[in-house]
């Protein structure tokens, strides 16, 4: 199968940019960082979803990655965005696939530019690297930073787990028990401000 067919599947063809929780709804929300620097929260950060991604990856050799990377015309801009992925462990493999989609315009004179996309497996010991830059690409004073949105898919399970910023981590996906399970597991980590959502898809009704 294609590698983006997986993303069809999990996304119902639709884009799914930044808070996956919202736009694919049914999914899990959780609190990652706990106060402290930007060093100290992007390492709580990165521990905690760690664990969770055990859970997420359970079973699997590989990882599916999907890194979203804005582009201006010139694109020199992904030149430092390689080289931090490389200073982080991470070499793009040659089985891969890269395409652009237009950023629309806000205003006619706008300069023209794109969501750059490139897909790709891992293997699952790249996990805690792959963290990292997820969960350090707005604290710009840290490296290695690629500076783009990281997306990180089971297509076995049909989860997805996405940092929306350096505070939290979204796990959304098609199979309802796959994600029941992750709920269970980790309640205590659920961000408060979204739990009674989260509550009435996955709490188990009070036994008759």
């Amino acid at each position: 199968m294609p590698l983006r067919q997986h993303l069809t599947t999990l996304a119902d063809g639709q884009p799914y940019r930044h808070a996956v929780f919202y736009k694919l709804p049914g999914g899990l929300r959780f609190r990652m960082a706990e106060g402290g620097g930007h060093f100290a929260g992007v390492l709580t950060a990165v521990r905690k979803a760690t664990i969770v991604c055990e859970d997420v990856f359970a079973g699997a050799d590989t990882i599916l990655v999907h890194l979203q990377r804005y582009a201006t015309a010139n694109r020199f801009d992904l030149r430092p965005t390689l080289k931090q992925l490389r200073l982080a462990g991470i070499a793009l493999p040659r089985a891969r696939e890269i395409w652009t989609e237009p950023v629309p315009r806000s205003d006619p004179d706008d300069d023209d530019s794109w969501w750059l996309n490139a897909l790709f497996e891992l293997p699952r010991s790249h996990l805690a690297s792959l963290l990292w830059c997820a969960f350090a690409k707005d604290m710009w004073e840290l490296q290695p930073n690629p500076h783009c949105q990281v997306y990180l898919i089971n297509p076995a399970t049909g989860l997805m787990a996405h940092s929306y910023d350096d505070r939290g981590m979204d796990v959304v996906g098609t199979s309802h028990e796959a994600l029941r399970q992750i709920y269970t597991a980790h309640h205590a980590w659920l961000l408060e401000y979204d739990l009674e959502t989260m509550d009435r898809s996955f709490a188990t009704p009070p036994s008759a």
